[in-house]
């Protein structure tokens, strides 16, 4: 959890704050002409910030998404489902940051090779299933307001554009001629990772995992959570399984 705050006791990770907000509202306003759903949603290519904002700065990354879409809905969009919008692109920067590091290998993130190119690919299809499923159902559950064209433009509008601009903008800045200082978790266990550690982890991931495709099935099926008790029940454990994933501070 104190990984999550430690942007705001550093002033190099405010300003890192600020700078991805800025770069996040620049990104988002200029497309909102381009609605899909009045009032909810439109052309976001913004959604290519999140990834790579979540990888390269961690936390810092991750606020300055959710701080940037929150600020760039005043010019359209601000609603109360805004409140979701901040989560969801929270968790589709943070995400993808703990992912990448859930090993504790403290690997720097990059696609310098097949295998990560496919991680980079598989932590983004996970990341936006998951922003889906919460502003979607959140809106479903919270507001009454169950459209299910919400979870499917949120998803494809995350995957696509964090394949198709955020992958390539993630070479280049993640290239040996940048000189951009990413950030790697805080805590990292000396003599290596603990045997009971692991399991832990990848427990977390597999029900996050699990749940979000249970879910995914569901929806496509044309189920929604506020009426259907098992669905409601599935979502409960993949958020459970999410927020512990996300606010454990041991990995590395």
């Amino acid at each position: 959890m104190k990984e999550i705050f430690s942007p705001f006791k550093s002033k190099e990770k405010l300003l890192q704050i600020v700078i991805c907000a800025l770069i996040f509202i620049g990104m988002a306003v200029p497309f909102k002409v381009m609605v899909l759903i009045k009032g909810l949603t439109e052309v976001r290519p913004v959604n290519a910030v999140p990834i790579v904002a979540g990888l390269l700065l961690g936390p810092a990354g991750a606020w300055g998404c959710a701080l940037g879409n929150l600020i760039a809905d005043g010019f359209g969009t601000f609603s109360q489902a805004s409140a979701l919008g901040f989560i969801g692109n929270f968790i589709a920067a943070y995400l993808p940051y703990k992912l990448w590091h859930i090993t504790k290998k403290r690997e720097t993130p990059n696609v310098k090779s097949s295998k990560n190119i496919v991680k980079f690919i598989l932590i983004a299809a996970l990341a936006a299933l998951a922003t889906a499923i919460i502003i979607a159902c959140g809106l479903d559950v919270l507001f009454g307001m169950w459209i299910p064209s919400v979870f499917w433009i949120i998803f494809f509008n995350d995957l696509g554009f964090s394949i198709l601009i955020g992958l390539p903008v993630f070479i280049v800045l993640t290239s040996e001629e940048s000189t951009l200082k990413i950030t790697l978790p805080e805590r990292c266990p000396k003599k290596g990772m603990g045997k009971s550690d692991f399991p832990i982890e990848y427990l977390l991931l597999s029900a996050v995992v699990l749940s979000e495709l249970v879910l995914l099935w569901m929806i496509s099926l044309g189920m929604k959570m506020s009426a259907f008790p098992l669905m409601a029940a599935v979502g409960g454990i993949s958020m459970l399984s999410l927020l512990i994933l996300l606010i454990r501070s041991d990995g590395c």
